[in-house]
């Protein structure tokens, strides 16, 4: 008898099912990478994933995921005409992420990773790339008659910037809380946000009002509902900054890149922005949102720090061809 109580424990345990996940078609998620990813939007949530009998709805599409790594590269191989060098460096090394968000619903249709390392993934990035971006929205958000240069969100390559210049303000604090993106009134290079985030506040540039992308719909434990996803969008930008800032947006593309202009001819505007190793483009062609991340250091030993980095120079017409690939 003193061995009942081991095995009823063991019996409860037994019971308790693995969480299942599924896609918008209630096909089950099997992909490591995007379970992962499902688990960090669940932690957001305040919802554990190491609990169990957890079934959750997200709002992904299977379909899209049959453009898994392999086609996307072989489409991008066939209509590149990258150095056999290029092209063994990114099949052996390159590391990207995909976002694409449905500008009407806010939904996170497609979520793509390479990452199949959890150790090596990169899920944030640096404000500091978004500084023009935040101050321009700011600016307008208060005051929308200002004049701002019309070339004013191109990507500067100026080695030296001032510490003055990369002062987040308490005005651009307060800017970006209407976002959900708590930030610290220090450096712009010194906050780091999420992928979502940053796809947020371009999608809200957009779109002129706020509301996060989401990824889960429902959640039920044991069969009962704990989780509904409820958007409440909140009016952020007028009709006059609106404008400002989606021509600003689409002048870049119009003007800064010159094969943009050819390769990316139904896209609204974009906005590409990095350092010397991890590079991030987003697009908006009026129905779709997209998040491009390419990590341009890959390592390959993380006990001995070795790593190899990708030549800059391949870059943005690997993102342009990425964006022709993949996009709906």
């Amino acid at each position: 008898m003193k061995f009942l109580p081991i095995v009823l424990i063991l019996i409860l345990i037994s019971c308790r099912k693995e969480n299942t996940y599924y896609y918008a078609d209630k096909t089950p998620i099997k992909d490591s990478t995007v379970i992962h990813f499902v688990d960090d939007e669940l932690k957001k949530l305040k919802i554990n994933p190491e609990e169990k009998n957890l079934e959750v709805y997200t709002v992904l599409d299977s379909v899209s995921y049959k453009s898994n790594v392999d086609s996307i590269r072989n489409k991008i191989f066939r209509k590149s005409d990258l150095k056999p060098q290029y092209k063994k460096a990114f099949d052996d090394w390159l590391r990207e992420k995909i976002i694409i968000v449905d500008n009407r619903t806010g939904k996170i249709i497609n979520y793509y990773s390479s990452f199949k390392n959890k150790k090596y993934d990169r899920k944030d990035v640096s404000l500091g790339g978004l500084r023009r971006l935040v101050r321009a929205g700011n600016i307008l958000y208060r005051n929308p008659g200002t004049e701002i240069p019309d070339n004013y969100l191109f990507d500067y390559s100026c080695p030296v910037i001032s510490g003055k210049a990369l002062e987040i303000s308490r005005d651009e604090v307060l800017f970006l809380s209407k976002f959900g993106i708590a930030v610290k009134e220090s450096s712009y290079f010194y906050n780091l946000i999420s992928f979502q985030d940053a796809i947020g506040l371009f999608y809200a540039y957009n779109e002129g009002y706020t509301g996060k992308p989401f990824v889960i719909d429902w959640i039920f434990k044991n069969g009962k509902k704990i989780y509904t996803h409820r958007n409440k969008p909140q009016k952020i930008f007028n009709k006059e900054s609106s404008e400002k800032i989606r021509y600003l947006l689409s002048y870049i593309k119009d003007h800064s890149f010159g094969a943009f202009k050819k390769q990316l001819p139904n896209t609204e505007n974009l906005i590409f922005f990095g350092s010397n190793y991890d590079y991030f483009t987003m697009v908006n062609d009026g129905k779709y949102t997209y998040f491009i991340y390419i990590s341009g250091v890959v390592f390959t030993n993380l006990k001995k720090k070795e790593y190899k980095v990708i030549l800059p120079g391949m870059f943005k017409r690997i993102e342009i061809q990425y964006y022709n690939a993949i996009r709906k």
